[in-house]
């Protein structure tokens, strides 16, 4: 498996790969999960993608992505500060070169799955992502916006992570919803 960054800088990935990126993002998010989000030709992508976003896969032997998320700065827009404010339940929105927002978590169905694993082998390749890309970046701390069952993940993946504000979990659309502090400097990496 190969980890691949595709940011806005650097353009030398074929568009295959990002469009892949976005086919895997519509078979998680509004096939596997009923969001009603926008998705076109197959392809889930929103605003958001054309900011300073930086997109990580893994990429399987088959060369397809089995697996990726997003990353925005939280010095410019982003989802929890603009769409969601709501889950900051009054905590302020942060705006630091040092932490940056993670979205977009998705894995391709039929990828290394084993019904005995906690969590599986894509969902860990992953999380290794999270330490590089922050080493590469200078980042310290992740926010999120995510469900119960994704913070559970992270949790039994090593991640220290703490719920924003009140910590109430709210519906949002279909889901069950928290915003999230990832404590890099607290977390595990994954093995």
């Amino acid at each position: 498996m190969n980890q691949v960054i595709i940011s806005q800088e650097n353009k030398k990935f074929e568009n295959s790969l990002i469009n892949d990126v976005f086919k895997v993002r519509h078979e998680t998010f509004i096939e596997r999960l009923g969001w009603d989000i926008t998705s076109e030709n197959g392809m889930e992508r929103d605003s958001f993608d054309d900011l300073d976003a930086n997109h990580i896969a893994i990429i399987g032997e088959d060369g397809l992505v089995s697996g990726c998320w997003r990353a925005l700065p939280t010095t410019n827009d982003y989802m929890l500060k603009n769409v969601f404010p709501e889950l900051l339940q009054g905590e302020d929105a942060p705006e630091a070169d040092d932490v940056w927002e993670i979205s977009r978590f998705a894995v391709r169905k039929g990828k290394n799955e084993d019904s005995n694993a906690h969590i599986n082998d894509i969902t860990l390749e992953l999380f290794k992502t999270f330490h590089a890309f922050a080493k590469k970046k200078g980042i310290k701390k992740y926010v999120t916006v995510t469900t119960m069952a994704c913070e559970r993940i992270l949790k039994r993946g090593g991640m220290s992570v703490r719920r924003m504000g009140e910590g109430k979990v709210m519906q949002v659309g279909v889901e069950r919803t928290v915003a999230l502090w990832i404590d890099l400097e607290e977390s595990a990496p994954a093995n």
